[in-house]
């Protein structure tokens, strides 16, 4: 399991978080005062909260269903429909070349998909493929960071990932005019 790197070294925070339904199972939504700090679509609610607890373990974790409602409905939505970047404040949190990846993979548009070799090369770092892979993989922002648009070699697979790329592929084709 990822933890927060950054927790380990300051006090603890508060972090609030929401539960709902989007388009591919149950969601949880959580933010800092700065931003959303992850974004979960796991098959229960109840994994999503037991995976968001393991990520933040030494945060003070707060269900706020109420004074959530409102983010959680806008990221459902955004799932929905994803056909533009993603508009809600991000608290995004990890190393330098995590952010790099990042800010690289949000710029993958809606229905297409990217490698781990040409986002190791557009953030100047070709020989670290590996590392990008290892980025997409830590990412706790489903959809926000589209980390499921970047494939190993391009061609598709099976697991989660591959089925939220599915599901883009699927609303490109019924978007198109």
């Amino acid at each position: 399991m990822f933890s927060d790197g950054p927790l380990t070294r300051r006090a603890p925070e508060t972090i609030r978080y929401g539960t709902g339904r989007c388009a591919l199972g149950a969601l949880l939504v959580a933010s800092s005062e700065r931003g959303i700090v992850s974004i979960m679509v796991r098959d229960t609610p109840t994994r999503a909260v037991r995976d968001f607890g393991a990520r933040f373990p030494k945060a003070n974790l707060v269900r706020d269903e109420k004074g959530s409602k409102a983010t959680v409905a806008k990221v459902a939505r955004y799932i929905a429909a994803p056909l533009r970047p993603f508009a809600l404040p991000l608290d995004i949190r990890g190393t330098d070349l995590q952010q790099r990846v990042w800010g690289e993979v949000r710029k993958i548009p809606f229905g297409e998909t990217s490698t781990y070799s040409r986002i190791a090369e557009a953030i100047g770092a070709p020989k670290a493929i590996r590392a990008v892979a290892s980025a997409c993989a830590r990412s706790w922002f489903a959809f926000a960071v589209p980390c499921h648009r970047v494939l190993h070699t391009g061609r598709r697979r099976e697991g989660r990932q591959y089925d939220w790329v599915e599901y883009e592929a699927k609303l490109a084709r019924i978007r198109k005019p």
